[in-house]
């Protein structure tokens, strides 16, 4: 493992930032109150808060198996009352994977981001702005408009026993309203005045379609999708999933949206949900071991074969597995962009210092020893796929969590030369 690491560390070492055009980003952008979770903190929920039981129970459950879980809160009643329980706590910082995204790639020296969002409120697009992301909210202004506050709680490792199997380690668990299916959908009337805004851009990182439950949405967005990678020869889409566990959307999402979008990015708890529903099987229970990684290989390329989406990259902790469609042909561009993504999110974090996942040089090691030995350092064969696997910097002691699977997913996608 010494030699391997010496080796990865050489990859990236010689990695660089390569020339990336101009990103249009969407459709979810709000603010995120991001609130530590202390010892404190836990025990305040045992006493009378709206929703105490949900909230402290998904809380613990998100702490003991070390998974950004999310709750969506479909009353908005009880939603406004955790919020306003909250409303004092920790800061205020761009939320939304759109939101997020744009201001870290134009931070990452993109030119031109546009942030497509028709739901944001004013201080979101001021947030925006002053950032140098250009929002576009598909009306003449923001007055008559809201801001979304969703509620991060970030927590630090070994703050509670986690499971068997499971590496502790910081993460967080949101808290989120459930936003109208309009904030995914770009008004009929303003879609060939969107495409003249778009037109510069290459690639286009889309999130919130978790939003959406009626099948006619999914087909609407479906066509804007498709829409999208029409406004330039060179475009390339994005669809960036979440832990949503309701099956009939994730029925929808696969039968509608990853098989007319390019690429997809995905944690391993979010593959496990996409393949139970592809399956018709239950999702497997919380106290139920990870993945391993082999079983992460196969399962994503079941699901690109399954969809015939061209680029799934899936993240999880101390490795990034990307699956390619057959006959790519420099493999290498794009290992590079997920060198790239791994470091710029370990810089993102924060912490001490940084290191090479320990788990992500032993993923290797058992990657390698099952499906063969890689035609170059990461870079497999299985089947007429290529599999591209890279072991992760991470970050010791880190000061964040919120926004990091964003950040390396949309930076691993804008790089990607495929």
């Amino acid at each position: 493992m010494i030699m391997n690491a010496e080796v990865w560390e050489s990859l990236y070492q010689s990695m660089q930032i390569p020339p990336m055009d101009p990103v249009l980003t969407g459709f979810n952008a709000n603010l995120d109150r991001i609130i530590p979770v202390t010892t404190d903190l836990i025990r305040m929920l045992e006493r009378r808060l709206p929703g105490r039981e949900i909230l402290r129970d998904r809380l613990l459950s998100s702490m003991r198996y070390s998974t950004a879980d999310e709750w969506f809160v479909t009353d908005s009643k009880l939603y406004h009352d955790i919020a306003e329980f909250f409303s004092a706590a920790g800061t205020l910082a761009i939320g939304g994977q759109a939101g997020i995204a744009a201001v870290h790639l134009r931070r990452l020296g993109i030119s031109s981001v546009v942030c497509a969002v028709p739901g944001a409120g004013p201080h979101t697009c001021d947030m925006l702005q002053d950032a140098g992301v250009i929002p576009l909210i598909f009306e003449s202004g923001a007055g008559d408009r809201f801001d979304t506050t969703h509620l991060i709680f970030e927590y630090p490792p070994n703050l509670v026993q986690v499971a068997e199997q499971v590496v502790p380690r910081s993460n967080r668990f949101i808290v989120s309203p459930v936003h109208d299916p309009s904030t995914v959908i770009i008004p009929e009337a303003l879609q060939d005045t969107f495409l003249k805004q778009i037109a510069s851009c290459r690639r286009a990182f889309l999130s919130g379609y978790q939003y959406l439950r009626k099948e006619q949405e999914f087909i609407t967005a479906a066509r804007q999708i498709k829409m999208i990678r029409s406004a330039n020869p060179l475009m390339r889409t994005h669809v960036e999933c979440v832990s949503v566990a309701e099956r009939s959307v994730l029925a929808m999402m696969l039968s509608h949206i990853i098989p007319n979008t390019d690429s997809i990015g995905l944690n391993e708890y979010e593959l496990g949900l996409l393949m139970h529903a592809l399956r018709g099987t239950a999702p497997k229970s919380a106290g139920s071991p990870p993945l391993s990684p082999i079983a992460c290989v196969r399962e994503a390329i079941a699901l690109a074969d399954a969809t015939g989406v061209r680029r799934i990259h899936l993240h999880t902790f101390g490795y990034y597995i990307l699956i390619l469609e057959p006959g790519t042909a420099q493999p290498e561009k794009s290992q590079h962009a997920l060198l790239l993504a791994a470091r710029e999110t370990a810089d993102a974090a924060g912490g001490d210092r940084q290191i090479l996942s320990p788990d992500g040089l032993l993923a290797y090691d058992a990657i390698r020893e099952v499906i063969g030995p890689d035609q170059t350092k990461g870079i497999f064969e299985v089947g007429d796929r290529v599999v591209i696997f890279v072991p992760t910097y991470i970050s010791q002691n880190i000061n964040k969590t919120t926004g990091l699977g964003d950040m390396l997913s949309s930076t691993a996608f804008v790089a990607d030369q495929f």
